[in-house]
């Protein structure tokens, strides 16, 4: 059981943005996407989630657990997608536990509004909320971005989708909150989905993730495991990456020194 992309090419007007992309996740696998800024990372997450702005031309196959999927399907099932932007995730006008409660029941995580509000609450509190029946009440407008960040990662696992999708998760995240985050993927992937990390933090990426997929110019340029990007073998941005999240750990431990 896997989701399988291959052959994926992205063009707005002129420009090709995403050339021959091909990628597999298995179920249980967590698998990193990493490139310098403007690599087609995103695009690519897009795609996948069927979340592609209306300009973009998209080509390719998508398989989803031996399924062909059109790359173009909004409705996509068995897929869920945690955005950078949390503001266009979560409806700003609607209360977060009117947004969190029915993705609960639809899902089957809870039977009853009372029970999906206590298995919302237990999934805010996994994720760093101290004060969960407080954030439920809130409206998005009234969190940190941080905050709603969280409450979008919640929200794509309480969907119990077979695939997650997510682009950049922890980027407004402190150091604690992303551990929680982290480890909250580990128990969904452990739980049997598989997951694309989206993400600059290698890092992050290299104590979550069994492999990684290198895109650079729109294009798969190297893959394979940490190991392999960090040695001579793999491509000079593979490397470039790999050292750099080296050196961010060296420093940390010296400070900690």
């Amino acid at each position: 059981m896997s989701l399988v992309v291959k052959d994926l090419s992205i063009r707005v007007g002129s420009q090709h943005l995403v050339r021959g992309v091909s990628l597999s996740i298995d179920r249980g696998d967590v698998v990193a996407l990493l490139g310098p800024s403007g690599s087609g990372k995103s695009l690519t997450a897009a795609s996948l989630s069927g979340s592609l702005p209306g300009s973009a031309m998209v080509r390719g196959h998508l398989e989803v657990d031996g399924q062909a999927t059109p790359l173009g399907d909004r409705t996509r099932a068995g897929i869920a997608a945690i955005r950078q932007d949390s503001l266009t995730s979560l409806h700003p006008l609607v209360r977060i536990d009117r947004q969190l409660v029915p993705v609960l029941l639809r899902s089957g995580e809870a039977s009853t509004r009372a029970g999906a509000l206590a298995r919302a609450e237990l999934m805010l509190e996994e994720v760093g909320f101290a004060a969960p029946t407080q954030v439920l009440r809130s409206f998005p407008m009234e969190l940190s971005g941080g905050q709603r960040q969280r409450i979008c990662i919640v929200q794509a696992l309480a969907c119990r989708a077979s695939y997650l999708i997510a682009d950049e998760p922890t980027t407004a995240l402190d150091g604690v909150s992303q551990q929680l985050v982290l480890s909250a993927f580990r128990t969904a992937a452990e739980a049997g989905a598989g997951i694309l990390l989206i993400t600059h933090d290698v890092v992050a990426a290299s104590s979550l993730c069994s492999r990684a997929v290198i895109l650079d110019a729109g294009s798969v340029v190297d893959q394979g495991s940490f190991s392999h990007l960090a040695s001579r073998a793999a491509h000079p941005i593979a490397r470039s990456l790999t050292w750099a999240a080296h050196q961010t750990t060296t420093q940390d431990k010296h400070t900690a020194a």
